[in-house]
């Protein structure tokens, strides 16, 4: 799905994108895997995301359901090879259940969701990330 939407930036001449993913469960963690080691499916999930930092692209999780949650916000937190942070773990289900008006709920999650656009999109400006096609000129990232 992340190289799918590598390509789409990439075909459109580098403009800004943000990718908006909906997912009911984190990536897949085969049995097989020891504790503190990454799975292929992990490994090639923050892979993709690292990728995805060289390219005018954002990316939004939305976890919804029970999870678990905790290597989405690993995931969001803890990949120091990006260009820039580009991903964003929003709890759906976890803001939803709060006590509170439904007009504040989505108004959190909006917030929640797109609080770090700005800043991703002026990083894309400053690493001058926007604008072109980096696979079609077959520029390293």
């Amino acid at each position: 799905m992340i190289e799918t939407a590598i390509g789409i930036v990439d075909s459109t001449g580098g403009q800004y994108h943000v990718l908006l993913i909906i997912a009911d469960g984190q990536v897949t963690r085969s049995v097989d895997t020891q504790s503190g080691q990454l799975s292929p499916q992990e490994r090639d999930t923050i892979d993709a995301i690292v990728k995805a930092s060289h390219f005018p692209l954002s990316i939004v999780l939305v976890g919804v359901g029970d999870g678990p949650w905790d290597m989405m916000h690993q995931f969001d937190d803890n990949i120091p090879a990006r260009s820039f942070d580009n991903f964003q773990f929003v709890n759906f289900t976890e803001i939803m259940s709060k006590s509170i008006a439904a007009d504040r709920k989505e108004a959190e999650f909006a917030l929640s969701a797109l609080m770090e656009i700005p800043t991703q999109y002026k990083a894309t400006l400053d690493l001058q990330l926007l604008g072109y096609s980096i696979m079609a000129y077959n520029i390293p990232y």
